[in-house]
């Protein structure tokens, strides 16, 4: 198995406080009492009970004064069996069978083998097949992931596609190591997911602030639906007159903080970007339409680890580079590429 150090982001990984019993993003410890204004404040009301559930001031085990490094620490809380929270982004479920969003690090419940859609045909003038309904079903128990973001905190990697267009070749930038708190803030910070503007290591010199979710829900029944309805609309209607959710509308662009030359808008795909190895790209970070089927990072690739089989050759990364038989599933949500057909009447 090959693992992915990054490639987009954008759902559970949370940390909450262990021994409590089961919490949201932004509670336990992770909710931000930062002062933000001068005067006097009670410290019951500013995180005097939350330090200790990650920190120890004497007897830490892990830089930072903490209890553990990381993932481990994370993981007291959201592994397999952890008192602290309801969602395992271990094993890619919520502790009772219900499917996680962003797929598990070691195991997920994506049915990527049993994806469908519906077609009708063109209406005129239209003269392409409309495609509809999407389905990536869940799978009742987990599979061993093929591709996952490697999140150990030891095993350095490659951030892929980070940094500026290159006609030299450059595959991005090599030697990062990720841990849980690079993409995520500890102590909250009241954005989506606890999500940070500016990722560590990503070297983005714009934050991306994603709206958090009024109601916080991981769980999903069908892969292929990414949008949030429970985040703020945008203010700003898009080309078509709607107004996305303030997650969909904004999770490529926090994606490409790391990712930069991934990010494509049409017609990217026929205009050659000038970069040796990104050189035509896929749309990815369009803001038509009201979330669905949108040509998103997100709606293609899940956030922490996928099960997807690729049976197939999967090309790799170069052009001239020998196909390779069981490949890397880079966080894909269907089997073989089979993400494109979920789109394209081919």
């Amino acid at each position: 198995m090959k693992k992915l150090l990054f490639l987009g982001i954008g759902s559970a990984l949370m940390f909450t406080m262990g021994g409590v019993g089961p919490a949201t993003a932004d509670a336990g410890p992770h909710i931000s009492t930062a002062a933000t204004a001068a005067g006097d404040y009670q410290l019951t009301a500013v995180g005097a009970g939350r330090c200790a559930s990650c920190h120890r001031t004497h007897t830490a085990k892990a830089s930072m004064l903490l209890k553990a490094a990381q993932p481990q620490l994370c993981y007291n809380c959201h592994g397999a069996g952890a008192p602290g929270s309801s969602t395992d982004v271990v094993n890619g479920d919520n502790g009772a069978g219900l499917a996680l969003r962003g797929g598990g690090f070691a195991n997920a419940l994506i049915s990527s083998g049993a994806a469908s859609k519906h077609m009708e045909p063109p209406v005129a003038p239209a003269t392409r097949w409309a495609t509809s309904a999407q389905n990536v079903p869940v799978l009742g128990v987990g599979v061993a992931t093929t591709s996952r973001h490697e999140i150990d905190g030891t095993t350095s990697g490659t951030m892929w596609g980070n940094g500026a267009v290159s006609a030299a070749v450059n595959t991005g930038k090599a030697g990062v190591v990720l841990e849980c708190g690079s993409c995520h803030d500890p102590h909250g910070n009241g954005n989506y997911r606890i999500l940070k503007p500016v990722p560590t290591d990503s070297g983005a010199a714009v934050p991306v602030v994603i709206p958090d979710a009024g109601a916080k829900i991981y769980t999903t029944t069908n892969y292929w639906n990414v949008g949030d309805a429970n985040v703020p609309k945008t203010t700003v209607a898009a080309s078509d007159g709607t107004f996305a959710d303030g997650y969909i509308a904004n999770v490529s662009q926090w994606c490409s903080t790391c990712h930069s030359r991934y990010m494509a808008k049409a017609p990217d795909y026929e205009t050659n970007s000038g970069d040796a190895v990104f050189t035509y790209k896929h749309t990815s970070g369009r803001t038509d339409k009201a979330g669905q089927s949108r040509p998103n990072c997100i709606q293609c690739h899940v956030s922490h680890g996928s099960n997807a089989a690729m049976s197939g050759a999967a090309v790799g990364l170069n052009p001239g580079d020998t196909p390779v038989v069981g490949a890397d599933s880079r966080l894909l949500r269907v089997n073989n590429r089979g993400t494109c057909v979920m789109c394209h009447n081919v």
